[in-house]
């Protein structure tokens, strides 16, 4: 338990940070290709018995490149890009499962996520991959927020952005593999976009709503756990859920646009009779 909180924890937290630009930049499409495309490298990893984390981070950020590579192209578009390269290595990897199987291991923690299993080496590993990706994220704050707020200003003050995309891209690579461990790739998208989601809702200005989005995906990963050990559920579908359940609150408590305070003014409007 000691270890799945502290994994849960630092998945959460980089997860809301990531999640907030993949958010604001319209990137779960590309956050969940990215979970896909790391099946190869799991694959190939679990054939020559090594790390499946490895495998799924070296597929990921292979992936990454050869988006950038693709997108060069002038009649190719970003998003059509992201649907060849990732899918493709997507049906690579069923290939390649059905040739270099059956393994000594199953596939089933990496596409459900096996948080209780999780051992210090992979917990180490998590909070390395996070740390890069918070590095990279400072790195790039400021040319990366002109980029998501106003693009041609960027454009026109010199941001190479296609450098800057992928930066990103690698980070997002960086944040997948962190989180597969835990919640598996079939719901590794939630924590990237669910808590970014609600701490959207909540503030309008961005440090507030990264600081929000991975308080958020703290809590949701330590709620998770909870909901897990006394409901006797699935750790990753628990914190997803729980999740959810903070961005459903969200959109009845939200001081601008929830549902609460629209009916608030809603009753201030209503004549008297």
């Amino acid at each position: 338990m000691l270890r799945a909180g502290i994994e849960l924890v630092l998945v959460g937290l980089v997860g809301g940070v990531l999640g907030t630009f993949v958010v604001l930049r319209g990137l779960a499409f590309t956050a969940d290709a990215f979970a896909h495309s790391a099946l190869p490298g799991a694959v190939v990893a679990l054939a020559l018995g090594g790390s499946i984390a490895g495998g799924a981070l070296a597929a990921g950020l292979v992936s990454a490149g050869a988006v950038v590579a693709a997108g060069r192209a002038r009649s190719t578009s970003a998003d059509t890009a992201v649907g060849v390269v990732f899918f493709g290595v997507f049906a690579l990897g069923a290939v390649l499962f059905v040739r270099l199987g059956p393994f000594d291991r199953d596939l089933s923690s990496f596409v459900f996520g096996s948080v209780l299993g999780v051992t210090w080496r992979e917990v180490a590993t998590t909070a390395v991959a996070g740390a890069l990706v918070v590095l990279i994220l400072v790195r790039l704050w400021r040319p990366l927020t002109l980029a998501t707020f106003d693009p041609e200003a960027a454009a026109g003050a010199g941001v190479r952005v296609g450098r800057l995309e992928g930066a990103l891209l690698v980070a997002i690579a960086l944040a997948v593999v962190a989180a597969v461990s835990s919640v598996g790739n079939v719901l590794v998208l939630a924590l990237l976009v669910t808590p970014a989601a609600t701490a959207r809702l909540l503030s309008g200005r961005l440090l507030p709503t990264v600081l929000l989005a991975a308080l958020t995906g703290a809590l949701s990963g330590v709620g998770g756990l909870y909901l897990s050990y006394y409901g006797g559920v699935a750790a990753g579908g628990s914190v997803v859920l729980v999740a959810t359940g903070l961005l459903a609150i969200a959109l009845v408590a939200a001081p601008r646009s929830g549902a609460a305070p629209a009916v608030r003014r809603a009753l201030r409007r209503r004549p008297a009779v």
